[in-house]
């Protein structure tokens, strides 16, 4: 499927990048186009719109310049290929999608800016709010009806930060979750979610303390 399939009007300012379509020769026969056209979409288009997120005012919420849509196309990338069931990552695409901010770091895109020359197996993608380990199968789901269904979500929502749509504030979650975070950061979700459980009795063990009575 085309490059420009999701662009509404084709112009030249929507071309891919030189990295991403190196990229894209990897992935081909790797993994089924459905799945990268997923990650395009996401990561480089406006969700409901579907233009190029460079294309629009960068005073709006959903702008993201070039680089950081293509950072954020690089870490959804690595973390759908290591989905459960996945095919995981081969040894020329952990270089490929590798942070792109210092040429001795060789850990994958989107781990924050904190480089290092190590590598660790990030193990299973998991949704970040649930903890439950995101499946390949998930991405094939009905995302206008079933909860499991995977969409991309900011950890800081993009309505509380300009400038938000890049690779160490994106990843996938589950729609529900998606759904439960909405305009909240995750952190202050996860904090609620806590409070709330907290008021109908429970007793919620809170990471570095002893459990609450």
């Amino acid at each position: 499927m085309p490059w420009n399939y999701w662009v509404i009007g084709i112009s030249s300012q929507a071309e891919p990048p030189d990295e991403w379509v190196g990229i894209l020769g990897q992935l081909s026969g790797y993994i089924e186009d459905k799945y990268i056209n997923k990650v395009e979409v996401a990561a480089f288009t406006i969700r409901g719109v579907r233009t190029a997120r460079w294309l629009i005012a960068n005073t709006e919420s959903e702008y993201s310049n070039l680089q950081n849509a293509l950072g954020s196309a690089k870490k959804l990338t690595w973390l759908l290929l290591l989905s459960q069931e996945g095919p995981g990552l081969d040894h020329e695409l952990k270089k490929s999608l590798k942070c792109t901010k210092t040429a001795m770091c060789v850990l994958l895109e989107g781990h924050g800016g904190n480089c290092s020359s190590s590598w660790q197996d990030p193990g299973v993608t998991r949704c970040p709010l649930c903890l439950e380990p995101i499946k390949l199968s998930d991405f094939n789901l009905d995302g206008r009806k079933d909860a499991l269904s995977i969409q991309m979500g900011h950890s800081i929502p993009l309505s509380r930060i300009n400038q938000g749509h890049k690779a160490d504030n994106v990843y996938w979650q589950h729609r529900r979750c998606n759904y439960i975070q909405d305009e909240q950061t995750l952190a202050s979700t996860v904090e609620n979610l806590v409070t709330i459980v907290e008021r109908h009795g429970f007793v919620v063990s809170r990471p570095g303390s002893e459990e609450r009575t």
